[in-house]
């Protein structure tokens, strides 16, 4: 944001294209949290892994649970349609959704930066999105 010098205050377009895909992503994200959670507290669809199994097991960090319970793991619960079509897997959808707001952002500020023939910012931003994108991969995960 930049003051004027008769104090007002303006954004550029960047900024701007940010900003309102940010109020896009968050509500949209929003109504899907909401979904899914109904989906799985209500049991509206069949669950791969039963609310009162992870209730109790609440204690266990995340590796163990899944190494007790021999569910899937990672991006593998996206593999075919039967494993997805589980309340359980529409609301782990709706946090992966969550966490790709900043991507979505940052893809529109590359649109924008790209359109202003502003290379050196739009060049960064494209560094972030593809770190992103890798670390969403789960290429460089240790440990499995």
């Amino acid at each position: 944001m930049i003051e004027t010098n008769n104090g007002k205050v303006y954004a550029d377009k960047v900024q701007l294209a940010y900003a309102s895909t940010l109020e896009i992503v968050s509500h949209a994200i929003i109504i899907v949290m909401a979904l899914g959670f109904v989906l799985y507290v209500l049991q509206l669809l069949p669950l791969t892994v039963p609310v009162e199994t992870v209730a109790a097991n609440w204690h266990l960090n995340a590796t163990k649970l899944q190494m007790k319970i021999h569910h899937h793991c990672g991006w593998s619960c996206f593999t075919d349609l039967q494993t997805f079509l589980h309340g359980d897997a529409i609301s782990y959808a709706s946090v992966i959704f969550l966490s790709m707001a900043t991507l979505l952002c940052l893809s529109t500020a590359f649109i924008a930066f790209f359109r202003e023939k502003n290379q050196i910012f739009a060049g960064i931003t494209m560094l972030q999105v593809l770190v992103l994108l890798v670390a969403a991969s789960g290429i460089f995960t240790s440990g499995h």
